[in-house]
């Protein structure tokens, strides 16, 4: 009997040992499991309804700004620089004296002619006596006399040199043609003018003209009149508006036709050569309109995500314009769909979103 009860001992002491160490794995691969089991992570997303607008078509090219007047002052008679009166970016009126070169030459040229002038009178007068006339009653004189009688005396070639000498005196003064401000100075005191191509230029920068092109095929979306919008690269951040206001009826070697627009420039803030982006915008009706970002490139097919009871529904799509902020939808979404356009680069088919 103590023998049968020394063997039994052992035996419950192994079950018990065998049932806690079951215990003790069954407890360890729960603990495992539940370390390693992972909750679906659910992307938190920006979404926007789909809605049908106006779409602003956008057309983008590069243009150089002129000013809308612009006039070269020439030496009109060569002599030595006396005085130059003003300085680049100067402020003048139409009329202003801008500087002026030596008269001595010119103011001689006048009084000869002066004296040529009154030498042909008095032979006009005699002439005219030699017919019967006199020169204080001309309105009694038949005009083939008075025609003979001003050639022959030399009367008609005296007044002409004398207009002639007068006009080179006057333009030993030079003048503004027009009011704006002087550029490209070139002119220098105590030089010849005739070293010198000009002597300044003068620009009219109270309105700017924008010269730029466009591809034939994009006329369509042009017209007289129309708003552009351009950003000179010298003033970044800076935008200005103006109107086109001639579409030259040619194309080019290249494809492509010149639009000149009117910018009006207060402050003078726009320069004359300056070069700008621009931006023209035509309005299209009844067009659905999602942001640009919503647009996905997968398997080469334009892809938009929507968001549908908290998962991201994939759905291909065709478009048509767009412009920097926008497109159009022409097939694949519709109206009052909820788009998904931020952090949805990393989405797949029914993906767990939650929306912002």
């Amino acid at each position: 009997m103590k023998h049968l009860t020394s063997l039994f001992i052992p035996f419950i002491l192994y079950a018990c040992s065998t049932s806690s160490a079951g215990d003790a794995s069954e407890s360890e691969a729960a603990e495992t499991a539940r370390l390693s089991y992972v909750e679906p992570s659910v992307t938190e997303v920006g979404t926007v309804t789909a809605r049908k607008a106006d779409f602003e078509l956008e057309l983008v090219s590069n243009g150089r700004l002129e000013a809308q007047r612009k006039a070269v002052v020439p030496f009109r008679v060569q002599e030595q620089i006396d005085a130059v009166y003003v300085m680049e970016g100067e402020t003048v009126s139409a009329g202003q004296v801008l500087g002026s070169v030596d008269p001595f030459t010119y103011q001689k040229r006048m009084d000869d002619a002066n004296n040529r002038y009154l030498q042909a009178l008095i032979d006009l007068e005699d002439r005219l006596l030699g017919y019967g006339h006199q020169l204080s009653d001309t309105a009694q004189v038949p005009e083939n006399i008075m025609k003979m009688a001003r050639i022959r005396s030399g009367y008609n070639a005296a007044a002409i040199a004398v207009e002639e000498a007068k006009r080179n005196l006057e333009q030993t003064t030079i003048k503004a043609p027009v009011g704006g401000v002087v550029t490209n100075l070139e002119a220098r005191i105590h030089n010849p003018s005739n070293a010198f191509q000009k002597f300044c230029e003068i620009l009219d920068l109270n309105t700017m003209h924008l010269v730029f092109h466009l591809l034939e095929t994009e006329l369509s979306g042009i017209k007289n009149g129309q708003t552009v919008e351009l950003t000179p690269f010298a003033l970044p951040g800076e935008s200005f508006r103006g109107r086109v206001t001639s579409i030259n009826p040619a194309v080019d070697e290249r494809g492509m036709v010149r639009i000149t627009a009117t910018v009006p420039n207060p402050g003078h803030r726009l320069m004359d050569g300056m070069n700008a982006r621009v931006l023209l915008k035509n309005s299209i009706p009844d067009c659905l309109v999602i942001p640009k970002e919503a647009v996905l490139y997968r398997q080469n097919r334009q892809v938009v995500f929507i968001y549908e009871n908290g998962k991201a529904i994939w759905k291909y799509v065709e478009t048509s314009h767009e412009n920097s902020t926008h497109v159009t939808i022409t097939d694949g979404l519709e109206e009052g769909m909820e788009v998904i356009f931020e952090n949805n680069l990393n989405l797949a088919h029914e993906s767990q979103v939650t929306r912002r």
